[in-house]
């Protein structure tokens, strides 16, 4: 099975130089073993990061397009997964939760949350 990806066409990577997380890899992808109440005390410290970034959109979208792990542009796996762009494998039942959430509302299965 192939498992390289290519970097989805709409990909515009330019705005990386300005991202202030540079060298900070630590803060927006936890250990695999990592427990949740450790997770969400990284991810605030990422999304404080984030917040403050002149770059955080296109870092969200580039994420987004291309089915990141991680806490990428204010968002983490679970979000961007109830928004419709889940990581290409899913590892947490909660990611998968709002995978499969997003799409029964795509599909119109459930009301759209609100």
């Amino acid at each position: 099975m192939d498992t390289e990806y290519g970097l989805h066409p709409e990909t515009d990577v330019t705005w990386a130089e300005q991202a202030i997380c540079r060298g900070l890899t630590h803060v927006f992808f936890g250990p695999a073993s990592e427990r949740p109440e450790r997770r969400a005390e990284r991810e605030a410290i990422a999304a404080s990061y984030c917040m403050a970034c002149p770059v955080m959109l296109p870092c969200r979208r580039t994420a987004r397009l291309n089915r990141e792990h991680g806490f990428w542009g204010c968002e983490n796996d679970e979000q961007r997964a109830a928004a419709g762009f889940a990581p290409r494998s899913p590892s947490r039942r909660a990611v998968i939760q709002a995978r499969d959430n997003a799409r029964r509302e795509a599909d119109g299965l459930v009301p759209a949350k609100r």
